[in-house]
Parts: structure tokens; sequence; C-alpha cells
């Protein structure tokens, strides 16, 4: 097993000081956050590739960041589309793209949008004997405008056995607390394994997982067990609504879109 990180910094035009470390006010305050999971399905196979669909969604439910998996960047079967790009185009979010590896001339992986302008952004790559393809898990830094910063991260977990799910899970942990075991975290995506698994417990050991019980997310038609997940870090997160969106005609995994927050002083 191999685990690769790569760090993007993105610098925008306010005081980096103000990015970094949010002021005592902030400090104290609870972050609430409006976060989606989209595994769209082959690079959005059954809307035909377009974006205009997923947009539409995305803009009814308004989030604060979507964790997407399953994104073609450039590929002959989406039409050599920068389809991340037009999404983000059509909701007015920031949008960060996590390849996988290389496919049909461009790329697959995973990406997340963001409300908002991110300061860091970084990326793991899992890649292990035994699995069909790499895997990108990715994550980025947000500023909330009351000052506190918050880490969303999106995955797209290793499903040929048990044991190397909780392997790539061992990874992401060792990937995004190498250098930062302190900021508030979602951990949000398709983690190819149902909540009763080894590799959920597992995963459970570092991770809350946040409204445990609220439904099946796959497949979208019918579901009938749960794969994709919100998990937070520190363990003290609370939701005020999880809701689980199935629609057919836009993937077979159901989305969800959940309201989270957690207190900085607890």
């Amino acid at each position: 097993m191999s685990v690769m990180i790569k760090r993007v910094y993105i610098f925008i035009f306010i005081p980096i000081l103000a990015c970094l470390l949010p002021s005592m006010e902030a400090a104290g305050q609870t972050i609430a956050v409006r976060v989606m999971s989209m595994n769209i399905k082959e690079g959005a196979s059954y809307a035909s590739n377009e974006s205009e669909p997923y947009a539409e969604l995305i803009k009814e439910y308004a989030p604060d960041f979507v964790c997407l998996q399953e994104v073609d960047y450039k590929t002959i079967r989406n039409g050599n589309r920068d389809w991340l790009n037009e999404v983000a185009r059509q909701t007015g979010m920031f949008p960060y793209y996590c390849k996988s590896f290389s496919y049909q001339g461009g790329g697959f992986g995973t990406a997340i949008l963001s409300k908002y302008p991110f300061f860091k952004a970084f990326k793991t790559i899992f890649s292990a004997s035994g699995t069909r393809e790499d895997r990108a898990s990715g994550w980025v830094y947000v500023q909330l405008p009351a000052g506190q910063t918050v880490r969303v991260a999106t995955t797209h977990l290793a499903l040929e056995s048990a044991d190397i799910t909780t392997k790539h899970i061992a990874s992401v942990n060792t990937a995004i607390f190498a250098e930062d075991t302190v900021t508030p975290t979602l951990l949000v995506g398709d983690f190819n394994a149902t909540p009763d698994s080894d590799p959920i417990k597992y995963a459970k050991i570092k991770w809350q997982e946040i409204a445990p019980g609220k439904g099946n997310t796959i497949p979208s038609s019918n579901p009938n067990r749960q794969l994709d997940y919100v998990m937070g870090y520190p363990k003290n997160w609370t939701y005020s609504k999880y809701e689980i969106i199935a629609h057919p005609e836009l993937s077979d995994h159901c989305f969800i879109v959940a309201d989270v927050s957690i207190d900085m002083n607890e």
C-alpha cells in the first residue's frame, strides 16, 4: 500500500492571518454548515453527462459544501467536458477536483464544491495491491463568514474487500491528520461499507457517524443498504436536518443533505 499526499495552496485576497487564525470571538462560536453528498455514477452517465440537472438540485438545497464522487474530467464518455467547472459556474460555487486516475483521455475522481473560497486544499491517493484502481480523497480549509475555520473532505473508499476498505480508511486518517488534529472536520462520501461492517466500525474509532440509522442510500430506486455517510471530527457534531434524497434519474446512489454543527466550546 502506498499513500501520496498532494498539497494545493489556493491564494485569495484576504489577509492570511485572518485565514489561519480565527478571531478569539469566533473561536467561541458554533460552526454550522449544510453539506451534500453526491455520488453521480460514472461521470453523471444517468443524465447523459449533463451538468444542469445536478446544478439545479444543488441550487434547490443551497449547501455550503458538496462532496462528489465519480466525477469525470474531459473524458470520451462525457464529451470532453469540464463537468465540475460547469456546475461551479451554474451554482456560483468554488470547485476543487481530485483526480484518482487517468481515464479515456481525461480523468476520473472525487471533488468538492464550496460556497466560500478555500485557502488550502489537499489530496491523497490510495493505491494498494488487490485494488482495481487508485482512489483520491481531497479536503479543503474554509474560513466561514463568522471567522471559524472548518475542514471538509470528500472520499470514495475502495470496495474489493473489508480489509482493503479498512486500510483505505487508515490511509485517509493518516493523511488528513498528519499535520492538523485540531480543526473541526467533516468526512463525506461513499464509504462502500454498511453500518455493521468492520470498515465502518474501524472508521468510528476516529470519526463520529453523524445521524446513524437515518436510512439507506443505494440503490436510488429502492434503497436497501447504506454506503454513504457524513462523519465528523471531533466527536461532538450534532445535526438538525439529515435528508436522504432519491433521484434515480441522476444516479444509482441517493444523495444526502445534512445541516450539521459543532460547539467550539465543548
